[in-house]
């Protein structure tokens, strides 16, 4: 899978002009390894990048330049000793991420043979603290980022940080959306929407029930029959589902997508009860619509759980998928956790075909309709967690790195997997539930662990990695 969003990078290039003259090549070195170091980034974002500034009057122009081009993370890049004050004036007005880029184009160099131009040249390192200094003087919050370009992991770590910032710029301004209500007395479902607004800008975006109504009756002959196709096409069907159960969801599903685009809404919790029959199956036989708004970008989650449908777009932006999910059981034997959920999943996560099968009964809820299977992908995941308890003035995301691991899993029509946390799952889960979360988990594709770090510095959100 990959992101979903591009980054857009900003690069502050110093250097200390005193020096220009004294040692004519040293310019011209450094510029080189720039050039070099914007084509190694340009690889996966787009570049803003200023002259070289070698005084606090181009510094200012640059921070300029920064915000009029709305960079999601800055990069200060020394080609030598720089004094601090040709990087404060960039700063001081942005509120991006900043990483200081303690890093050179070479590992090593000929210090027997070296002149002081390769002394200079090779410097960068000199002014890292003054810079950390500065920035923590004028409460700038930062990190360093060490290694010479071709290190792995230090492109591991630049990449993480540029995807983090990138999806933060989009989360901000993507619509968030609730259609109903949440599931009767679950504490930890109801999202304040004041965090939302500290957090976005924005409340959340209401669509009514009746619109998921009104829209089912419109669907048209050809919308069914082209979602019918999508259904068929895209899951195993056993015997227990009628073409009559599958061309109601396919309704169903014409008639989410309409509402969804309309509101233009990116994430969502939905849930009703119902009185009459057919609001009631509306919500029941929702799985396949949900799914595969979730499938195109777009997450759906039952219970009314806004705040793990937001987790499951930060996965699905950083290429992750996003699968929800919530603890099954312990298996102690073999110390996993079973993790799975009932309602809508993510195809896009399936080891095979998803299957489908009409579940008399959908356990804890109201109506009927079809259950959606699938064995999921086995490897690296990482567990995500949003949640406004303890979380200061907007949100926390807790998260952890496990494993999907090979197994049995339960066959019930709900997609379900064995999930390994690197500690004890007694410990773990102790201290998972010690920075206050909800139920439900966001479970994606690949470690984001990098990336997650840096999404919740550029939204000012609290982190913890369990």
């Amino acid at each position: 899978m990959q992101l979903c969003v591009r980054p857009r990078i900003g690069i502050l290039p110093l250097g200390h002009h005193y020096y220009w003259d004294q040692f004519p090549e040293l310019k011209t070195m450094g510029q080189r390894m720039y050039d070099r170091l914007t084509t190694m980034l340009g690889a996966y974002a787009d570049i803003v990048a200023p002259a070289l500034v070698d005084s606090p009057e181009k510094s200012r122009e640059a921070g300029e330049l920064f915000r009029r081009r709305e960079v999601d993370l800055l990069i200060v890049f020394p080609f030598g000793y720089t004094p601090a004050m040709n990087m404060v004036p960039a700063v001081r007005e942005l509120e991006v991420p900043i990483r200081i880029l303690n890093a050179h184009e070479d590992r090593t160099y000929d210090y027997a043979r070296a002149n002081t131009t390769d002394y200079l040249h090779h410097e960068g390192v000199c002014c890292i603290p003054e810079f950390a200094g500065s920035l923590i003087s004028i409460d700038k919050a930062f990190k360093v980022r060490t290694g010479y370009f071709d290190d792995p992991r230090l492109q591991c770590e630049l990449r993480g940080d540029a995807y983090g910032a990138a999806v933060a710029r989009f989360f901000k301004r993507m619509k968030i959306g609730l259609i109903g209500q949440t599931y009767t007395n679950m504490g930890d479902m109801p999202i304040d929407e004041h965090r939302l607004m500290r957090a976005t800008g924005q409340l959340l975006e209401r669509a009514e029930v009746e619109e998921i109504e009104n829209a089912y009756h419109r669907v048209t002959d050809n919308q069914l029959q082209d979602m019918y196709r999508q259904f068929r096409e895209m899951y195993d069907v056993d015997d227990t589902v009628t073409n009559e159960h599958l061309e109601f969801s396919a309704r169903v599903a014409a008639a989410f997508d309409e509402v969804i685009r309309r509101h233009d809404i990116y994430a969502f919790g939905f849930y009703w009860w119902g009185e009459r029959e057919l609001m009631t199956q509306l919500r029941a036989q929702a799985a396949l619509a949900v799914s595969r708004l979730t499938a195109l970008g777009r997450p759906g989650v039952t219970e009314g759980d806004v705040k793990s449908a937001m987790a499951l777009k930060i996965i699905d932006l950083l290429g992750g998928g996003g699968m929800f999910v919530e603890f099954f059981s312990m298996d102690f034997q073999e110390n996993f956790f079973l993790m799975g959920h009932d309602g809508p999943s993510n195809v896009n996560m399936a080891k095979g075909r998803p299957r489908l099968m009409h579940l008399d009964i959908h356990h804890g809820k109201s109506g009927h309709g079809l259950g959606i299977d699938f064995d999921m992908q086995e490897g690296p995941v990482t567990l995500l967690n949003l949640t406004q308890f303890g979380a200061g003035d907007t949100f926390k995301l807790i998260y952890s790195i496990g494993e999907v691991i090979p197994g049995p899993v339960l066959n019930i029509g709900n997609p379900n997997c064995r999930v390994r946390v690197k500690r004890p799952i007694h410990e773990f889960m102790d201290a998972w539930c010690q920075h206050g979360p909800s139920h439900h988990i966001a479970l994606g594709i690949g470690d984001h662990s990098l990336a997650l770090e840096t999404f919740a510095d550029a939204m000012r959100f609290q982190i913890v990695r369990v």
